[in-house]
This record gives structure tokens, sequence and C-alpha cells, in this order.
């Protein structure tokens, strides 16, 4: 009888390094709280070879400007963090947003058709900290903050420096394995942009300096 060739899934989380087993990614990281977006698989040729999964591929020196990503659904308001997010036409305006199917603002732009997007500056990084980490699943992250709701019915954290209020085109959009790439063109926006952009690099700068 042949021997099975088992597959372990080993997980490690991108933000503090924490490793866990399983199919799936877990939920939420047992020592930083982040999020299962935020874990990356080991590849089984590595699993033992103690990896930093953050330099895997370079993919971190892609480096990108952070968004809050808010959206609604049946009365219900919910923000992450997002930095899979670029302009894909100048006019009409539209964006390409990748969201991991595990949150729940996947499930509240995909039902509702619409989210906000807010872009971060160097000096919320307590907010990347907050929304990023934290399950809208497990807590209501808005409770605690200050907020507008947009044309569309999306959240938009008012200490921000603006936000593109977008529409989903269902057409456009996408599907991949772990995440939807929703295309959406703007329908309003107010941003004034004076102070430098908060980059996915500098944020991951920031942890290690703490």
């Amino acid at each position: 009888m042949a021997q099975k060739n088992w597959q372990i899934y080993l997980w490690k989380c991108s933000l503090c390094g924490s490793k866990s087993y399983g199919k799936k990614p877990p939920a939420q990281c047992s020592k930083c709280n982040s999020e299962a977006n935020r874990h990356v698989l080991i590849p089984k040729n590595d699993q033992f070879k103690n990896p930093d999964v953050n330099d895997y591929l370079g993919i971190p020196n892609l480096n990108s400007f952070l968004y809050l990503v808010g959206s609604s659904l049946s009365g219900k308001s919910n923000v992450m963090v997002c930095s899979s997010v670029t302009q894909i036409s100048y006019w009409p305006p539209r964006f390409g947003v990748a969201i991991n199917k595990n949150n729940l603002s996947h499930d509240f732009i995909k039902e509702s058709g619409y989210f906000s997007l807010a872009p971060l500056t160097k000096n919320q990084v307590n907010l990347v900290d907050f929304f990023g980490r934290n399950s809208g699943r497990q807590v209501n992250k808005l409770e605690h903050y200050n907020y507008k709701l947009v044309h569309t019915g999306s959240p938009v954290i008012e200490d921000c420096i603006g936000y593109y209020d977008c529409e989903v085109e269902h057409k456009s959009t996408v599907e991949f394995d772990s995440h939807t790439l929703f295309v959406a063109v703007v329908l309003e926006g107010n941003i004034k942009i004076n102070e430098t952009q908060l980059t996915y690099y500098d944020y991951q700068q920031n942890l290690k300096s703490q």
C-alpha cells in the first residue's frame, strides 16, 4: 500500500509572526488578534526551515498605500484596513479593491454593492492597529469612533483626510480562491491630501520599532 502524502498546513501571521496549523488560517491570530487575511501559508518545503514569511518572494517590497474600507449592510456598518487598492481608470474614475473572503467587509460589499475608501496618513498608525487587527464579526469597531455615513450609506471615520464613495461594477468583479477583486466606480469624493499617506512598508517598519 502506497504511503499517503500528508499535507501539513502551517500558517504564519505576517504582523506578529505567530504560527498555527489548519487547512484554513485562523479567524483571528491568538497573539495579536489580526484577521485571517494577515496569515500567510508557509510552503510545504519550507515549513521546517523557519522562513521569514515577510521576505517570501519579496512581496512586501511591492509597497502600496493603506486605506480604510467602509461598508454597510442591513443597518450594520464595518470598517477594515486594506493595502490592495489601485486606480484602474481615470474617467470614469474606477478603483480595484481586493478583499479577503474571510472578512466581514467582503460579505457587506458583495451584497450591498457599495463601499467607501479613506486614505490613511503617517500619523494614523493607531487606526491600522485597531481596524486591521480586529474582526467585525467579534467586535463593533465603530463603537468608540466618530464617523459619518456618506451617500451610499458606507461609513467614513471623521479623522481621515477624505474619502471616495464607490459603487461596485459586478460585471467587472473577479473571483479568486482567497479574495474577490471588486471593481468599482467612484460616485463622489472629497480628498484633501495635506499630509504624507501611510504605506504598508511604513506600517511594518513601525511595528519593528516597537
